[in-house]
């Protein structure tokens, strides 16, 4: 017998992103399919709904950017080309690979600004600990 399956969930995916702390948006996304005869249409619907979650799991934070013209051209072109199924996507995409281009900057920089953080905290720590004297 063949079966349509519909998949309309919501999940807590990321931070707001108007900022509003410790809030989370939801993310509401609808799969419609067609299942194979003999298939079970919930272990389908499971494998598809943990393959979005590890898709989406190391994507989850927002990031909002400002592109020229040109850029936000090229970026279209993948899409509509179907290179990226979206905007978002292919940004993520340019951005993690200037990441990996540049990963000898990255390596210079990190243990300077986990120092910086270790400082930050120092300082605070010693100004809480005057402010209770």
């Amino acid at each position: 017998m063949n079966e349509n399956v519909e998949i309309d969930e919501e999940d807590e995916c990321c931070p707001d992103p108007e900022g509003h702390e410790g809030e989370k948006k939801k993310m509401r996304y609808k799969i419609k399919m067609h299942c194979p005869e003999g298939e079970d249409a919930e272990k389908i619907k499971e494998k598809v709904l943990m393959r979005l979650g590890k898709e989406l799991g190391d994507r989850s934070n927002v990031v909002m950017t400002r592109l020229n013209d040109d850029d936000l051209k090229k970026i279209d072109a993948l899409v509509e080309v179907e290179a990226f199924k979206s905007r978002s996507e292919a940004a993520a995409f340019f951005i993690q690979e200037g990441v990996q281009a540049r990963k000898d900057l990255f390596e210079k920089v990190m243990p300077t600004v986990e120092k910086i953080k270790e400082l930050k905290e120092q300082a605070k720590e010693s100004l809480t600990r005057k402010e209770t004297r």
